[in-house]
């Protein structure tokens, strides 16, 4: 009889964390305040850029969501290296043709005025740079860029981004104006590859007016521009991330942390990019504090700020918490987007994707899920690959992502919110599911700095980090693992 009660205890506890499961997600695809938290943040906040006051009411408005649902919360204070907020710019074409074109600067180009000669260079590349030398030097290099429409579309523009910033730098021009990745006169920013360092004026032209521009110069006329970039500017200032968590009952001390970024630029209001996700966690932190479970190993839930411009925020949680990394089981990033999720990047760490599976049954039947052994590095899952700890990034169909990413498109009406309650069903489910995984089934451990590096190498990772500015401090051990 005695050897009957542990194996009672044991699946008294199973079913128990199955029941807690199952009426999870079943409270996740009932009626929730996630849309009208949404609208809330998306319409009354509006866009979030780090230093801005609506980032600062984004930060109130999230701390108070997590308080009013009786989840414990907190802000984290950390700092940002620079401030840069934009206000306008304005631009005018002078020449052979004489109109004011649609232009909004990349993030830190400095503000002030700014003239000189449009100079075509096709895609930018230092081969059709080369030829136009003389012209380059001293001007403005006008680039031809691709069409953009889903998330591949926005690697391939950063990555073609960068090739244009290190030869308009190497040959000399004053500045860089890009025609727009999206028609219909659409607007949109984003980082530099030198993101805080940038010096080089950078600009994004709609792609209308860049074409007008572009037909004009082949026909070897000549055309000027002068712009005028207005922008708040200064040195480090306090940001804050908001941490929210619930404790875990048997193993409070290791910890699982899925998290989105609060941030956003503020040409849109920041609904696919991020506020959706943002809503997501506050819903998951809420309806598993209603249901009072408790998790055996402690769930975090993470909004981070600075993220836009180089995932600061994240990068300062895994520094506050160096000495404890070793027992954060996993951390999950979600910043794709309000389509349906299609699985997740293992980001190199493979073994993690027998636990994954396991914990992601119960949800089956919510998407048919594949998941990319392949490192990601643009979003707040990266500063734990560079700490070594297990890490996933959600995978998402691109439905209306990509087209609108970073633009004055990317509004509420723009998710899809049907979808965001099944993701949100899913992600909860991931979340609880490895907060009481069974030890036996965490295979992997904090990778070291030598297996980091192996990841990097394999997947020819280096260039991808320079277009975001990473690679340097990886190498020089100021960023990520140091042994």
């Amino acid at each position: 009889m005695r050897y009957l009660f542990p194996l009672f205890f044991l699946f008294s506890n199973l079913i128990i964390a199955q029941n807690d499961t199952y009426q999870l997600i079943g409270a996740m695809l009932a009626e929730t305040p996630i849309e009208e938290n949404l609208q809330e943040l998306c319409d009354e906040i509006g866009g979030r850029v780090t230093g801005s006051k609506a980032n600062e009411k984004a930060v109130e408005w999230s701390y108070q969501k997590f308080q009013e649902a009786g989840v414990s919360v907190r802000k984290q204070a950390f700092e940002m290296p620079v401030l840069w907020l934009p206000e306008s710019t304005q631009a005018r074409v002078s020449g052979a043709l004489d109109f004011q074109p649609n232009i909004v600067a990349k993030y830190q180009t400095p503000p002030g005025k700014y003239q000189g000669r449009l100079i075509y260079v096709g895609t930018g590349t230092p081969q059709e740079m080369e030829p136009v030398l003389e012209q380059v030097r001293g001007n403005f290099v006008l680039v031809e860029m691709d069409l953009c429409l889903d998330i591949n579309g926005l690697f391939a523009e950063y990555a073609a981004a960068t090739t244009v910033e290190n030869a308009a730098q190497k040959y000399g021009a004053k500045g860089i104006i890009f025609m727009s990745s999206r028609p219909k006169g659409l607007l949109y920013r984003f980082i530099t590859s030198k993101a805080t360092d940038n010096t080089m004026p950078q600009f994004v032209m709609a792609r209308e007016d860049a074409k007008r521009c572009m037909r004009t110069l082949q026909l070897d006329k000549q055309l000027a521009i002068n712009i005028d970039i207005k922008a708040q500017t200064g040195d480090a200032f306090t940001s804050e991330n908001v941490i929210a968590e619930i404790r875990g009952s048997e193993k409070p001390d290791e910890v699982v942390v899925i998290g989105a970024h609060l941030d956003s630029w503020a040409l849109g209001t920041g609904a696919n990019d991020n506020g959706c996700n943002v809503s997501m966690m506050i819903d998951i932190a809420r309806q598993m504090k209603k249901l009072g479970i408790q998790p055996k190993r402690t769930i975090r839930f993470a909004l981070w700020n600075g993220e836009e411009q180089g995932y600061f925020g994240s990068w300062a949680y895994t520094r506050e918490q160096a000495r404890q990394l070793d027992k954060h089981i996993m951390a999950l990033s979600i910043d794709i987007g309000s389509g349906a999720l299609t699985g997740f990047f293992t980001n190199g760490q493979a073994k993690l994707i027998p636990a994954l599976e396991k914990v992601l049954a119960p949800v089956q039947a919510l998407g048919e899920f594949t998941h990319l052994n392949i490192p990601i590095v643009g979003t707040d899952n990266f500063d734990f690959m560079l700490e070594g700890v297990a890490n996933l990034v959600g995978n998402h169909k691109p439905a209306s992502y990509g087209i609108n990413y970073h633009a004055s498109s990317d509004t509420f009406d723009k998710v899809d919110l049907k979808t965001l309650k099944t993701n949100s069903a899913i992600i909860a489910t991931l979340a609880l599911g490895f907060a009481n995984l069974d030890e036996k089934d965490i295979t992997w451990k904090r990778q070291n700095r030598a297996e980091i590096q192996e990841i990097f190498d394999a997947n020819k990772l280096e260039f991808t980090m320079r277009m975001f500015n990473v690679w340097t401090p990886w190498v020089e051990k100021t960023r990520g693992r140091k042994e």
